[in-house]
């Protein structure tokens, strides 16, 4: 695409409706602004630039976000100037708003280009009569204030916009409700034929191309096809066509030999070639389109003993069976505007360092920029894309109301025509935890997501789509419910020293699409946010702790655990919360491999957060400071380890434990001599015992087990060791016995989290 970006903006504010009146009825005088002319930057938001005019304080601090929401109330308008080229007489010319938030009234040179409505759409005015050559052009893009959507708590089946709900008040943010433009602003230049889409598919060592035109002129376009590999160019074509004025699809196939293969993390390289498009006509280069391009093949299969009428669920990635290591990402801002693509990066290589293969991407929140998923692509990490829509508690019912899905089906086309040549997607979804009016997950007989089927199959045709998630008989993980556990979600809280060992060990669950537990940040991080007399030992009646992570108070969970800690212990407390957070989600995850593939993933609520919180269900905080649950994920996501299914983390002294062990492993089939070493923390003996186990495939195979009494006082250490002759993994666990107050013991406690999971503050 060849385009002039848009800088240098300035931003205003006003009362609703006074930049529409030319002048006061009373006086005749002209309307001045409140605010303004402040500097913006484009992309960003309105928060942002104030904040650095010096106009509110920083959101993030203390409560600072309650002084700051007037901002949603008033009409923002910004303002740019420019100066085309004169090269460019003579071609077509489209004004282009990439990312509108969210209802914009836009004119060029005081002719208005009329309204345009919706985040995820971009707006887009043909202005090629209004531009002047050789003089200052004025771009002017007046915001009305934000629409009255709701947060998580409200009626779904009444939300009628599609902008991103959880800066209205979700439970890993607080409200801070965005207006402005978070993406950027250009003027695009075309010769005869503009280069809408184009629709990549591969098929074995083809690819086949389908683009969609918008021909300006009647005539004759030359479209060249390039694939790269890195620099080498692979394969090149170019195929003339005569084109009429108005839209035309022209669909060419490309032949490479040996196709390198792109693969999921953790199962091969993501492979990744470059396909360039270039409309040429009798003046140049009219206009190019450039994407990436994966060659690999999708298997949507059932899980193992699954009831026929469940969903395919599981994956095969070029032939190969997937266990899906997921985590849901919600925006890595709450101001998105200010998302830059270093921050991008950086998160998902988190994500693919800790050994994640999939990221959801929530429905409450965005449809990512192209950055997020070209590093997707880069990184072998697959997508679950869900449509704007999620659950708002009081009704789960997804709109119906003919606004919204005439913005929600605008919004799904755009989605699908941008996203679907990128190997990395994977899933597409119809929302967040949508259910009817019995609170039965939807299906496809719900008419806003036969819609979204419709528009998947249309634009799509080889990504499956789930109606919503999670899906089946129930919502929730229950495994009361024999057999009817399909994709579920929950909990996202300890069930405590038994009853969380006791969920996870009957769990039947064919996917287990978004569970999560809760732990305190780090010291590092909450202390930027928090005042010196807020940096103690708190529970959620604190307002300030409230404001950041209400609903994730550990404080009485951590108490009843480990007994009380004085108030100035905020680090050792920070420690304790992360452990158990660590812990608990450690024995998730294991408990559902060695179901592999009766159950076919997890997929962690949630791997970051847009604002920063004192405590939340976030392995990454807001500053991209690591928890101890990333490194426990870590270990869990593993390609081969052994694992211990035990009953509780809690003993009486002298109780009789009952355990098994586990072996799993995602490489070939193999011999394995496994270990188990179980001691006091003073380094005493209790039990040791070599086993032995067949195991590969991604599958789990139980090695024996055994019962033995705990001791009368302590805590005891795990070690279990694995060895192929190739390869050698230990895993490790503590197991904790009563003292004389019924606690856990916090210092041995700190002692194996020293060992055996890094330092974090």
């Amino acid at each position: 695409m060849l385009y002039q970006e848009l800088t240098d903006f300035t931003l205003s504010a006003n009362y609703p409706y006074v930049p529409i009146l030319t002048g006061a009825a009373e006086t005749g005088q002209v309307l001045q602004s409140i605010i303004g002319e402040i500097p913006a930057t484009v992309p960003g938001c309105v928060h942002s630039d104030l904040l650095r005019a010096g106009w509110i304080e920083d959101p993030y601090y203390e409560m600072n976000a309650l002084k700051s929401g007037w901002v949603e109330s008033y009409w923002w308008t910004y303002k740019t100037t420019f100066t085309p080229d004169p090269a460019l007489r003579g071609r077509h010319l489209r004004l282009k708003l990439w990312g509108v938030d969210y209802h914009a009234m836009i004119s060029l040179n005081g002719v208005s280009l009329g309204e345009h409505v919706g985040m995820y759409v971009p707006c887009v005015r043909e202005v090629t009569e209004l531009v002047k050559f050789g003089e200052e052009n004025t771009l002017s893009v007046l915001l009305l204030d934000a629409p009255k959507e709701m947060g998580q708590i409200g009626y779904t089946s009444r939300t009628y916009t599609q902008k991103a709900r959880f800066p209205y008040k979700w439970d890993f943010s607080t409200r801070l409700v965005q207006v402005g433009l978070y993406d950027k602003v250009t003027l695009e230049e075309f010769g005869l034929a503009a280069l809408e889409y184009t629709h990549v598919k591969t098929q074995g060592n083809t690819i086949t191309a389908q683009s969609e035109l918008t021909v300006f002129e009647t005539g004759e376009v030359t479209l060249r096809y390039t694939l790269r590999q890195g620099k080498e160019v692979v394969c090149q074509a170019e195929i003339t066509h005569a084109l009429e004025k108005g839209s035309a699809t022209v669909t060419h196939t490309l032949t490479v030999e040996n196709p390198a293969l792109w693969y999921p993390n953790g199962l091969g390289e993501p492979n990744l070639y470059e396909l360039t498009v270039e409309v040429l006509d009798e003046g140049g280069k009219s206009d190019e389109k450039r994407c990436n391009v994966g060659f690999r093949t999708r298997e949507y299969l059932m899980p193992d003993g699954a009831p026929v009428d469940a969903l395919p669920y599981g994956l095969a990635i070029n032939g190969e069976r997937v266990h899906i290591r997921g985590v849901n990402m919600v925006p890595m801002d709450i101001m998105y505007g200010t998302i830059r693509p270093e921050k991008v990066h950086e998160t998902l290589t988190l994500a693919r360092d800790m050994g994640v293969n999939l990221i959801r991407v929530w429905g409450g929140g965005l449809i990512e920029s192209e950055t997020f998923y070209n590093t997707c692509d880069q990184l072998g990490l697959m997508v679950w894309q869900e449509f704007i829509q999620s659950s708002s508690g009081v009704d789960n019912e997804p709109s119906k109301l003919p606004e919204f899905l005439d913005l929600c089906s605008k919004t799904a086309i755009h989605a699908v025509k941008t996203k679907v040549h990128h190997p990395c997607l994977t899933f597409w979804c119809g929302g967040n935890e949508l259910t009817g009016p019995n609170w039965t997950p939807v299906d496809g007989t719900d008419s806003n997501i036969a819609m979204l089927q419709e528009i998947v199959s249309r634009y799509d045709g080889e990504t499956f789509f789930l109606p919503t998630s999670a899906t089946g008989p129930y919502e929730y993980l229950n495994p009361d419910h024999v057999g009817q556990n399909y994709d579920v979600h929950g909990p996202w809280k300890y069930a405590g020293v038994e009853g969380h060992y006791d969920l996870y060990n009957r769990s039947d669950s064919l996917l287990h699409s978004e569970f999560g537990i809760d732990g305190m940040n780090p010291y590092e991080s909450i202390k930027t946010v928090l005042s010196p007399k807020n940096l103690r030992v708190q529970s959620m009646e604190n307002l300030t702790w409230r404001f950041h992570g209400e609903m994730w108070d550990t404080f009485d969970r951590d108490r009843d655990i480990f007994g009380p800690l004085p108030q100035d212990a905020l680090k050792i407390f920070i420690r304790s919360s992360q452990f158990v957070q660590a812990e608990a989600l450690k024995y998730a995850i294991e408990a559902n491999r060695r179901r592999a593939f009766q159950n076919v993933g997890s997929i962690i609520w949630q791997f970051n957060e847009p604002w920063p919180n004192v405590s939340g269900t976030n392995l990454v905080d807001y500053y991209g400071g690591r928890k101890l649950a990333y490194y426990a994920v870590k270990e869990a996501f593993r390609k081969a380890y052994p694992s211990l299914r035990y009953e509780k983390l809690l003993f009486a002294p002298g109780e009789e434990g009952r355990f098994v062990l586990y072996m799993t492993s995602d490489y070939a089939p193999a011999a394995w001599r496994v270990g188990v070493i179980i001691r006091t923390m003073a380094g005493k003996v209790l039990f040791e015992r070599n086993l032995d186990a067949t195991v590969g495939d991604g599958k789990s195979v139980a090695a024996g087990e055994w019962k033995l009494n705990m001791p009368s006082s302590g805590s005891v250490v795990v070690k279990l060791t694995a060895e192929n002759g190739k390869e050698r993994v230990e895993n490790h666990y503590i197991l904790f016995v009563k003292d004389a107050d019924g606690h856990a013991s916090r210092a041995d406690m700190l002692a194996f989290a020293e060992e055996y999971y890094p330092v974090v503050e």
